[in-house]
């Protein structure tokens, strides 16, 4: 690109000048937020270290980027406006997801998938946010980390680095049309983080990736625009003695990825 060219796109005008970084977004204004978001959209996946290693950083950048009593105003006005929603966080149902608690689904069925999962995989489902909840916020969280695990299971959109994005997108999605625009923005926020760095590094280092990668979002969107309600609103321990089909009918989930469709990204989008 020449300089003419450069000027077209530029324009007439230029930035303040300061002698410190100044800009209108709080986000480019964070060290911690610029640092962590350059990094996880231009590293490569190494096996060095666990993909998630950057999430306490980027979880700490979205803390020092967040007005929590906004965020607890426009959760209110959610709950005033949207009695469903209130209704969902007033019951504050929360689960102990062991095998034990799990033993007696038959097999087949969402509870035993569930049960087969943690002793298959050594994870637990409930990792972080213990005990009782403190407020609606942390109980949001809490369910979401409840349900993780599971909605991958049911929508199908799986556990692969690759179906961690096309998650994100549904989520992103059933939020955007569930919520108003400015409390939808604190349910999505992360997931457009790890959705937006996802795409860059994979663009830039594990090419043959990409193309599942994007069609992998666009399963996790038509997923998330035919959902009634977000997923971290599901009660999944009311299907547990159901098998995954027939959950899939009752919430409307079509075109589910097979099986073990995008397993092979795990190997591909390292080294």
């Amino acid at each position: 690109m020449d300089t003419v060219e450069a000027r077209y796109l530029k324009g007439d005008r230029e930035p303040a000048t300061s002698s410190v970084l100044v800009s209108s977004s709080k986000y480019l204004n964070n060290p911690l937020f610029r640092d962590v978001y350059a990094q996880m959209g231009l590293k490569r996946d190494g096996l060095d270290l666990p993909l998630a290693y950057l999430v306490p950083e980027m979880n700490q950048a979205f803390n020092e980027c967040t007005d929590f009593t906004r965020v607890f105003t426009l959760l209110e006005a959610e709950k005033s406006a949207n009695p469903e929603f209130a209704a969902f966080l007033n019951a504050r149902f929360i689960s102990d997801l062991t095998p034990e608690s799990l033993g007696h689904h038959p097999a087949g069925t969402l509870g035993a998938e569930v049960r087969d999962f943690i002793i298959r995989t050594g994870f637990d489902i409930d990792f972080m946010f213990k005990g009782q909840p403190a407020n609606d916020f942390i109980y949001l969280n809490k369910r979401e980390v409840q349900g993780h695990d599971i909605a991958h299971m049911v929508t199908g959109l799986n556990p692969s680095p690759v179906g961690e994005i096309a998650l994100a997108a549904c989520n992103m999605v059933s939020n955007g049309n569930y919520f108003a625009p400015e409390f939808s923005v604190e349910r999505n926020k992360h997931n457009a983080f790890i959705t937006s760095t996802q795409i860059m590094r994979t663009a830039l280092h594990y090419p043959a990736v990409l193309p599942t990668l994007l069609e992998a979002i666009a399963a996790g969107q038509r997923i998330g625009a035919k959902l009634k309600n977000p997923l971290v609103m599901i009660k999944w321990e009311d299907y547990f003695d159901l098998e995954i089909p027939q959950i899939r009918e009752i919430l409307g989930i079509e075109d589910a990825p097979p099986d073990n469709a995008w397993d092979w990204t795990f190997d591909a989008l390292r080294g």
